[in-house]
């Protein structure tokens, strides 16, 4: 066995960000490996530490106790290192805002927007981290999230940027070569069947959830589909031209109003669950949050809004 003194730094961060995922590709994605090159650090560090730090079960991985144990303490040793460097370099954190986002939240609505918010206030330094993972506050590095749920965050303060609103969507394209010229008003959810499903391993039921409220849950069973491991290479197989995604509105309203994808249905599926500003309370008089939260509510205000205005427009057809 390989002493101790000899354990690599990288295999530590590997480690970390597996047990933070949860899962080996995810952790790979984020440090620019391959999923077997995490297993395999992560294998080599147990041999050298004598004891399991995960349970491997299909593509989820969960931490042993001893490895609960023991990723707490190397997150809390990787934060005190980042700490020390900062501190000793002279640079301050009171400008740097440390932020966790839904992978597919941040790419399809948040990302095309930050520029604004970098332009407004040049001096706060942005680090986003993109995660399907919650984290606790107290142990980790992050100011604030935004979480996806139905507003309950057990001791944090939570607000409501906006709601879920799946609506079906594809490409004008595809629409066109499976449908002819017919009128979007005129197209009912039955007309699915002759399309192929895209459905996302992150969001499940959301075909059943929309067509079972459309009257047409009986299409689910009588068209092909299309599985990904995420919502966001869905939306992006829709664009493509692969078949219907189902979507939350918002993320896809820009692709809709360019024309490149088409939301033929008049049958918008409201969500109780929605998208929340997710904060401890010793975070929120932080001036950089005070900054983010109220523009990141406002842009939300106003893409609501302009939601709201668009289906409207389209209920008056």
């Amino acid at each position: 066995m390989r002493l101790l003194s000899q354990v690599n730094l990288n295999s530590l961060k590997i480690v970390e960000s597996a047990a933070r995922h949860r899962n080996f590709t995810r952790a790979g994605e984020e440090q620019f490996i391959t999923a077997s090159a995490v297993s395999q650090r992560v294998k080599s560090l147990e041999d050298q530490l004598r004891f399991k730090i995960f349970q491997r079960g299909g593509n989820a991985v969960s931490l042993t106790p001893e490895g609960e144990t023991y990723v707490s303490r190397v997150r809390e040793a990787l934060e005190r290192i980042v700490a020390a460097s900062m501190e000793a370099t002279g640079q301050s954190q009171a400008h740097v805002l440390k932020i966790s986002v839904l992978p597919t939240f941040a790419a399809r609505w948040l990302f095309p927007r930050l520029p604004a918010f970098q332009h407004q206030y040049p001096d706060i330094e942005m680090r986003v981290s993109t995660s399907y993972a919650t984290h606790e506050f107290a142990t980790s590095e992050f100011d604030l999230e935004i979480r996806y749920g139905d507003g309950h965050f057990p001791d944090m303060k939570a607000d409501l940027l906006f709601k879920e609103d799946l609506t079906p969507v594809c490409s004008r394209k595809l629409f066109h070569e499976i449908l002819g010229d017919k009128p979007l008003s005129k197209v009912t959810p039955e007309d699915l069947q002759y399309f192929t499903l895209l459905h996302s391993d992150t969001c499940t039921q959301n075909w059943q959830s929309w067509l079972g409220f459309a009257g047409a849950s009986f299409v689910l069973s009588e068209t092909k589909s299309i599985y990904f491991d995420s919502c966001m290479m869905s939306y992006e197989a829709a664009n493509a031209g692969m078949g219907f995604a189902v979507a939350n509105r918002a993320y896809m309203a820009s692709d809709i109003r360019a024309e490149r994808l088409v939301a033929p249905f008049a049958v918008h599926h409201p969500n109780t669950a929605g998208w929340y500003f997710v904060s401890p309370d010793t975070t929120l008089a932080a001036r950089k949050v005070v900054l983010f939260k109220q523009w990141v509510m406002a842009e939300a205000a106003l893409t609501q809004r302009q939601l709201d205005i668009e289906m409207s427009g389209e209920r008056q057809q």
